[in-house]
């Protein structure tokens, strides 16, 4: 666990002040929170019983909350705001539009 969690704070000190320089700051934030987001859903499931895997569930649940819960809506709203602003658009289309589970 500690490589993710060393890895998740590469990506919110460093990967803010690199967006920022190249992008809004409202650009930049979902570019920083998005990547996180991705980070957390590539990880693999915990399937087992275990208070360690159990543990794992809950953690990675709680980061896709904390990081992907909006997204969709937040990535219709740049994109729509910033339509005029190429280098903006482009950089969103990397993005797909709707990752978060339906309830």
């Amino acid at each position: 666990m500690t490589y993710q969690f060393t890895l998740a704070l590469i990506l919110m000190f460093a990967g803010p002040s690199l967006a920022q320089e190249s992008y809004p700051t409202e650009v930049a934030e979902y570019i920083e929170n998005r990547e996180i987001c991705k980070h957390f859903r590539q990880e693999p499931w915990p399937e087992g019983s275990s208070n360690e895997e159990k543990e794992r569930r809950s953690f990675l649940a709680a980061q896709s909350e904390r990081y992907c819960k909006g997204s969709d809506q937040a990535i219709r709203e740049l994109k729509k705001k910033y339509k005029n602003n190429k280098r903006v658009t482009e950089r969103l289309e990397t993005y797909e539009e709707s990752i978060e589970i339906k309830q």
